[in-house]
């Protein structure tokens, strides 16, 4: 009697049609997902890059009469645009984790560097020398800023849950910027003879002040971006 009835409570095996089914709906869904959370990335990267080469002038009363070390020679609209990305990224990380997190990186790049690379296309024909930034400061500042993103999806999933909400945010958006100067001004500015180190800690210290004022708007979110089944945090 035993057996018959644990016979009855067996769950029936599937098929290959029904796993191939579910599998390419569990994908369906996935990609979907990918596509709507690059959609929210991927116009803010565009932007960014149309932007890069407009200095921003916010900052330069900051440090009064001392040109030099005014902001506006480093930081652009563009540059001052992407500092949001890696604060988008640790969103994405609280509602579906940092691996998820990650693919929208990577997908909202490449639909950004196929978007540029159509634009550029059709108006390599009146474009004159000048008219883009140079190699190395293009490439330094792509790679950059895709590092500062992903570094902050994956800090965050380390860091997240214990008592003090505010702690994984903060930590991953200060080591994200921290990650982007280290990697960019070195890299972009070493016998310059600019005073890049200068530059350096200026960039991280109003970074820092973006880190600090995402913790508010986080704090509003946070309840509405409860992680999602299966991708694991609090």
């Amino acid at each position: 009697m035993d057996a018959a009835a644990a016979v009855e409570r067996r769950q029936p095996r599937e098929t290959a049609m029904q796993r191939f089914t579910r599998l390419s709906g569990e994908f369906a869904t996935s990609m979907a997902r990918l596509a709507m959370l690059a959609m929210v990335l991927t116009p803010l990267l565009l932007v960014s890059f149309l932007t890069v080469d407009l200095p921003m002038r916010a900052f330069d009363g900051l440090v009064g009469d001392q040109l030099i070390l005014r902001p506006s020679n480093w930081l652009s609209r563009g540059g001052f645009l992407m500092a949001l990305a890696p604060l988008v990224a640790i969103l994405f990380a609280r509602k579906y984790g940092g691996d998820e997190a990650s693919r929208v990186v990577t997908a909202s790049w490449g639909i950004a560097a196929i978007a540029v690379f159509a634009e550029l296309s059709y108006l390599a024909p009146a474009l004159e020398d000048g008219d883009m930034p140079p190699a190395r400061f293009t490439v330094l500042f792509v790679a950059s800023a895709m590092a500062a993103q992903y570094f902050a999806a994956s800090a965050y999933d380390i860091l997240r849950g214990g008592i003090r909400w505010w702690r994984a945010p903060l930590i991953a958006a200060l080591s994200s910027y921290g990650v982007w100067a280290l990697m960019y001004f070195p890299a972009v500015y070493w016998g310059s003879g600019a005073p890049w180190l200068n530059w350096m800690v200026g960039d991280f210290a109003i970074k820092t002040v973006i880190a600090i004022a995402f913790l508010p708007v986080y704090f509003i979110l946070r309840k509405r971006l409860r992680p999602s089944g299966g991708f694991g945090g609090v």
